[in-house]
């Protein structure tokens, strides 16, 4: 089975109950226009809780800062059997999607904005809930099987995401520096699993960048009237990120395990030494945020697992 596509769709809002209100009053139905596409996998929504300080190279930043990051970040994670789909989704469904993201603009600040991402490696474990351990742990046993972590859904989990810009030609060296990271990590406490993304492209539709009369039209009404005009300004291989970009995705069992799990780059000698593998092909980063997965279908996990 291929691996799947993900786009990831960010924004900055205003830090308020209301944003959130919305959030989950717009979203479910967004994501139910979304799945008419049969192309569609699943998606996974995140607030964002903090940013990792990086030994004081952020001093201001702290791990948890979810009441006082303002605006405060949202990224939503759609997945897709091919990237292609997500396009002719946003295509096809322009007029739903538009009245619905149009009712949340109040609360926007920055965005939407819509990357899009291909696998390049990846090991993460099925999402399951306590009552579901028995089970799993039963049944891995009796295939002779080491269990997988337990990864709980729906924020009891904490997600790293980390930016990472590469010199040119030096991308491959950089995929194999920070996969054999990545299985270094699973041997630190609450570790439960990884992808590495590279950014391929953006989607004009998705982020809104409409050509100039499309704009215009859009400018002109409080969500009722859709812009005639659906055109993207650009075409999703034009927007691809140079140098080439890549973001770390990292999910940990909670703030400490990922605090101190991923400090080990820096305290401890054998992770120190493979990450400055990674860090030796970089013009920018890395860029660590912290995020809480509040909104998910966990079932596109089958299909990246299978």
């Amino acid at each position: 089975m291929p691996r799947p596509y993900i786009t990831i769709n960010d924004a900055k809002v205003v830090n308020a109950e209301s944003s959130f209100q919305a959030f989950q009053q717009v979203g479910p139905k967004v994501c139910m226009v979304t799945a008419n596409h049969p192309g569609f996998v699943g998606f996974q929504n995140h607030v964002q809780i903090g940013v990792f300080p990086m030994g004081g190279r952020y001093g201001g930043a702290k791990m948890d800062m979810h009441e006082e990051l303002n605006p405060i970040g949202i990224r939503q994670y759609t997945m897709w059997k091919r990237w292609e789909d997500h396009e002719e989704m946003h295509y096809q469904q322009f007029d739903s999607i538009f009245r619905l993201c149009s009712s949340c603009l109040g609360m926007v600040v920055e965005g939407p904005w819509e990357d899009v991402y291909e696998i390049v490696s990846s090991d993460l474990p099925e999402v399951i809930a306590m009552t579901d351990v028995p089970s799993k742990l039963g049944a891995a046993f009796m295939a002779g099987q080491q269990p997988a972590p337990v990864a709980m859904p729906y924020g009891q989990r904490v997600i790293a995401g980390s930016d990472h810009y590469i010199i040119p030609g030096r991308e491959q060296e950089f995929e194999t520096a920070i996969t054999d990271l990545m299985k270094m990590f699973q041997k630190a406490p609450g570790f439960l699993g990884y992808m590495v993304l590279k950014q391929i492209g953006a989607s004009a539709i998705g982020s809104f960048q409409l050509q100039p009369e499309g704009i215009h039209q859009a400018l002109q009404t409080l969500g009722d009237n859709p812009p005639k005009n659906k055109e993207g300004n650009f075409k999703l291989i034009e927007a691809k990120k140079t140098p080439t970009k890549y973001l770390v995705h990292m999910e940990w069992m909670d703030l400490n395990s990922a605090m101190f799990g991923i400090s080990r780059v820096v305290i401890n000698g054998r992770y120190r030494a493979q990450h400055d593998k990674a860090l030796a092909t970089l013009v920018q980063g890395p860029y660590v945020t912290l995020w809480s997965p509040m909104m998910e279908d966990t079932s596109w996990r089958e299909y990246l697992n299978e």
